[in-house]
């Protein structure tokens, strides 16, 4: 009675694998990223902004390209090369663009990642940056930003600042990011 049960366990947890295995594979589905690292996210976040930001040498280790249903999302991520001697940290950018199919999705999907974080101690809303902006920093572990312009948003983080580390830069990059964006 016991090996009955726990055959059919076995087979359920199978197919409910199987049935969420195949659905993801649907509504994700990864994009062919260049050898040369011409995803768009890295077009708009080159290396020599990831550079400024971090205020040291950085390199590329993140590129990819997703399909989820309507959105197309480009991920990228620098790590700098050295860790920082006095913090101990070895900086880190991330960056993530994405293309919505209309400009109400990405109005929704700014406002729900807003709103989860407006409580938080250091959220800044940026007025005339995009249609919606805000930066958020605790002032020492991180430095955060979300743009929304039209249908297209993109968010950068600096997670592990470092002494080297720049938030006038991270602004002012994410400035410029957001006026290149058409």
């Amino acid at each position: 009675m016991c090996i009955h049960i726990f055959k059919n366990y076995i087979l359920a947890i199978g197919l409910l694998f199987a049935c969420s295995h195949s659905s993801n594979s649907s509504t994700e589905q990864p994009g062919i990223i260049q050898t040369d690292s011409n995803a768009i996210a890295t077009k708009l976040l080159t290396l020599p902004y990831a550079e400024r930001i971090m205020g040291e040498s950085a390199q590329l280790t993140g590129n990819t390209y997703l399909k989820k249903r309507d959105t197309l999302e480009y991920k990228c991520d620098y790590t700098a090369i050295a860790e920082d001697k006095i913090t101990r940290k070895t900086g880190k950018l991330y960056f993530m663009y994405e293309v919505y199919a209309n400009v109400d999705a990405a109005k929704n999907s700014y406002t729900a990642i807003y709103e989860a974080n407006r409580r938080n101690q250091g959220v800044e809303v940026v007025s005339g940056l995009g249609d919606e902006a805000y930066y958020h920093s605790d002032g020492n572990n991180f430095y955060f930003c979300l743009v929304r312009k039209g249908e297209k948003m993109f968010r950068m983080k600096v997670n592990k600042v470092t002494i080297h580390s720049s938030a006038s830069e991270f602004k002012e990059v994410t400035r410029r990011i957001t006026d290149s964006i058409k």
